[in-house]
């Protein structure tokens, strides 16, 4: 029985293995369909299998967001203590109760240091406003007069120790109404750039200590 050469077209006795006129192979294996089937059967299957609990790497903010804002409240609290404001005690406490919350909520969470200081900084900037809230609410309603003879005093005992005249100027206008205010504000923006720098220090020690713990 005759067939043609796919190639040329060549009519060749059939069984012949290569074409006498462009020697082209002429029998064909079907191995190449089975191997270009088994990727797909074994994708498909790799689709249908669950991910590893231990695959979790990344900061799942649905669960970080709430461990973030618990600690920064506890910071807020602990910077009304002098013994947490100091050293900023209270803002590394944040970044690193932000890490100890998060890990609670998800167990399988492989922090590195860089994710946890990314919780510690958001744990911080909640810690802040909600510390600057409640800082506002005491000086409007509670100890407005005592803030502001507080200031002036320390602006006081800053004249007296200097005799530049400009630094005069300076002081003598921090004494104003609008120079109270212009210091309270610089002092917030401070308060602010502390708590997340302190906060992301926290957590990145805390994402250190803790890795380190778990691995055997």
């Amino acid at each position: 029985m005759e067939q043609a050469c796919y190639k040329c077209g060549t009519v060749i006795t059939e069984g012949v293995a290569f074409c006498p006129k462009c020697n082209a192979p002429q029998i064909r294996v079907t191995g190449p369909e089975l191997e270009t089937a088994a990727p797909s059967s074994i994708e498909g299957e790799s689709l249908h299998q669950p991910l590893s609990p231990t695959a979790t790497t990344g900061i799942d903010w649905s669960q970080g967001l709430p461990a973030a804002a618990l600690a920064g409240l506890i910071a807020s609290i602990l910077m009304a203590i002098p013994l947490g404001a100091s050293f900023g005690l209270g803002m590394l406490a944040a970044g690193f109760l932000a890490v100890v919350f998060y890990r609670r909520r998800v167990p399988n969470a492989s922090l590195r240091p860089g994710k946890g200081a990314r919780l510690g900084v958001v744990s911080g900037a909640l810690g802040f406003g909600m510390f600057a809230v409640v800082t506002s609410i005491q000086m409007v309603i509670f100890h407005s007069g005592d803030l502001r003879a507080q200031l002036l005093d320390a602006l006081q005992e800053s004249a007296s120790r200097t005799s530049d005249p400009q630094a005069q100027q300076m002081l003598d206008y921090f004494r104003t109404p609008p120079g109270l205010v212009l210091m309270m504000i610089v002092g917030l923006i401070l308060m602010f750039i502390a708590f997340v720098l302190f906060s992301a220090l926290g957590g990145a020690l805390g994402a250190a200590l803790l890795r380190r713990r778990d691995v055997p």
